[in-house]
């Protein structure tokens, strides 16, 4: 007959406790993505919206600081900036504080054109291309 050794409380405590601590050591380990750093010279142009909720719409981000959006009918004048790199700040009535703000979750950036992955305030994302 043979013996079967059983695992004790205390045993089966300490393993659990070492590969919690394992795992943690693995996550902070991780390499994080830096946050994601535009130049407000790389984003003045016409963005056409490729994917998300205004598929097929554009964004004009003009130099001046002028933005205009076009998605299906409708038309929307405002003014926009750049904030803490990644944050398109987007004011459509100048007479209010409101404002949306649009980050920059990624950047691609082509010979011919650059991709702009976007995340709105609601959560809901797009596509830019320029």
């Amino acid at each position: 007959m043979k013996c079967v050794p059983h695992l004790s409380d205390q045993s089966i405590l300490v393993r659990s406790v070492a590969i919690v601590g394992a795992s943690l050591i693995l996550l902070a380990a991780m390499p994080t993505p830096a946050p994601v750093r535009v130049a407000l010279n790389e984003l003045v142009g016409k963005w056409a919206t490729t994917s998300g909720d205004c598929s097929q719409g554009q964004h004009l981000l003009g130099e001046n600081g002028k933005y205009k959006v076009w998605c299906f009918d409708s038309v929307s004048d405002g003014e926009w900036s750049l904030r803490e790199g990644n944050k398109i700040v987007v004011k459509l009535d100048t007479k209010t504080t409101d404002e949306e703000i649009i980050t920059i979750v990624r950047i691609e950036r082509y010979s011919d054109h650059t991709v702009l992955d976007v995340r709105y305030q609601n959560g809901s994302r797009e596509k830019w291309t320029k």
